[in-house]
């Protein structure tokens, strides 16, 4: 019997390793993924953001896993990331998407409590094992942040464990992004990890943490998170910069080639490196 994410999610909190979610945008990048966990036989938590959705579509992406899923044997599962309403989630659950995260930090407290319930309830209808919400913005969001300073966080932008107990409480998401000082994108500065906080957060009994924004982070501080409680950390940023920057590379060195499968291999050749290395980080190899 083929294990859902939730039961890998158990097993990873267990053994004291994680999934990385492998964020990407099209079929070469999912391609260069899928690669790296043939190679190392690990498990694979595939996300897409609304803007990646916007231009794979949703069925596309569904699909596509569904055939890597069949073609390689290996467990792999889609996520939506950061969904930003009900609506598009519950088109996400209808396509077949295998997780769900709600973020609702804009949302006042409340009624984010009140939407991640209806996402619970919609995940319970299609069978979806996991719905991660969040509270707590991540800053960032860009891609093109690597020469800009981080921004400064103070006391109130961590994740408060009390508050977080609370949300998981009255939302009944099993899964929490917490906000312990990973930024979204690549900056010119770092903050080190709240692991404290994280400490904290962990000891409230929450099934399972998550960290968004883990491009950027030192490995050790990866690691350290893992074993104080995190099961998921989603990486994106760097997917994309090795994608982008070895396709320019490859056209600069080949003005003149126009196909694409002339084109693109070094690039999912790139990809495919970085998700090894992610997958060394969290532990992740030999874990099917």
């Amino acid at each position: 019997m083929k294990k859902s994410l939730k039961e890998y999610f158990v097993r990873a909190k267990e053994e004291g390793w994680a999934l990385a979610q492998f964020n990407v945008s099209c079929a070469e990048q999912l391609q260069g993924v899928v690669e790296a966990g043939v190679q190392s036989h690990s498990p694979l938590l595939i996300g897409t953001s609304e803007g990646d959705a916007g231009f794979f579509t949703l069925a596309f992406a569904v699909n596509l896993v569904a055939f890597w899923k069949k073609e390689t044997g290996l467990p792999i599962f889609l996520n939506f990331d950061h969904g930003k309403s009900f609506e598009v989630l519950e088109r996400a659950a209808q396509a077949g998407y295998d997780a769900l995260h709600f973020d609702g930090s804009r949302f006042p407290l409340e009624e984010n409590v009140a939407i991640a319930k209806r996402v619970v309830i919609l995940a319970r209808k299609h069978r979806i094992s996991v719905v991660e919400g969040e509270f707590s913005e991540v800053p960032g969001g860009h891609s093109d942040l690597h020469e800009q300073e981080a921004p400064v966080l103070t006391d109130q932008d961590y994740t408060n464990s009390e508050d977080a107990a609370e949300f998981v409480k009255k939302s009944g998401v099993g899964s929490l992004a917490v906000m312990v000082g990973t930024l979204h994108g690549i900056f010119k500065t770092t903050h080190p990890l709240n692991i404290k906080r994280l400490q904290e957060i962990s000891e409230r009994g929450i099934e399972f943490l998550v960290l968004h924004g883990g491009s950027g982070t030192p490995e050790q501080e990866l690691k350290e998170a893992i074993q104080n409680g995190v099961v998921k950390i989603n990486v994106s940023t760097d997917l994309r910069i090795a994608f982008t920057n070895t396709l320019k590379e490859t056209l600069e060195e080949n003005p003149t080639e126009i196909a694409p499968y002339n084109i693109l291999p070094k690039s999912v050749e790139a990809v495919k490196r970085i998700a090894l290395s992610w997958i060394e980080i969290v532990g992740s190899a030999n874990k099917i």
